[in-house]
């Protein structure tokens, strides 16, 4: 079925965007299964518990979250991109503003801290203009970021997506084996069908000794979800 292999590639891409990214968090289980809204996900769990990130860690996290919506335009083309990636988006741009509004990572705006969700609060309308712009600067660096690996590793992607489609979930060290050695699981296909069925594994939630605290969004959760949006096209 089609969103079935729209939602493999997406994920596919949020998944080699992360294994290949310096900064990312390891992945935790990938799956194109249907959960609520999110026809898939892919879930990262940093490394113990997790207070603070750096610059590196936020960046990678924008790039992974953006893979999904450059998978998509690649194989598919621009015309035929999904609504799928909203939640992605929202979630590089909320880490975006974050770190110009509060975490003092741009030079333009400087290191200050501005009120307010936006970061925008009692801002002047030139303070405003040039918050957007920085963080328009970030998330489409790294859209390019993004594009660039999946470019440059397009058989491991396809090989990736071919393979969730085979069989709809897989750990993190299945992910890994695939994109580093291009080596399926050695275990019986789900789905020869080409749909998302069968397997809900992945949805388990992970034991205690798996959990992480974090205050940020995000980290220890879905790193990136292709959504049904079909209500709001």
């Amino acid at each position: 079925p089609k969103t079935a292999k729209i939602t493999a590639f997406h994920e596919a891409g949020h998944a080699l965007v992360a294994v290949l990214s310096d900064g990312a968090s390891p992945i935790h289980k990938a799956t194109i299964m249907p959960r609520g809204s999110a026809l898939g996900m892919v879930t990262m769990l940093p490394d113990g518990d997790q207070t603070s990130q750096s610059l590196k860690e936020m960046l990678a996290f924008m790039d992974v979250a953006m893979g999904g919506r450059v998978a998509e335009e690649l194989i598919f083309g621009q015309e035929n991109v999904t609504s799928g990636a909203s939640s992605d988006i929202m979630s590089a741009t909320r880490t975006a503003r974050a770190m110009v509004t509060k975490y003092g990572f741009s030079e333009e705006v400087g290191i200050v801290y501005h009120g307010g969700n936006t970061g925008e609060e009692s801002a002047s309308g030139a303070t405003r203009a040039k918050i957007d712009s920085e963080v328009q600067k970030l998330t489409e660096g790294s859209y390019k970021r993004a594009k660039e690996l999946l470019s440059k590793h397009s058989k491991e992607h396809h090989l990736l997506a071919e393979t969730l489609l085979e069989f709809e979930t897989l750990t993190g060290d299945e992910v890994r084996d695939i994109i580093h050695k291009r080596k399926k699981p050695n275990r019986p296909i789900v789905n020869t069908e080409g749909g998302a069925r069968g397997d809900r594994s992945v949805l388990n939630k992970p034991s205690k000794s798996q959990e992480v605290k974090s205050k940020f969004p995000g980290l220890g959760k879905v790193a990136g979800s292709r959504r049904d949006n079909a209500t709001t096209d």
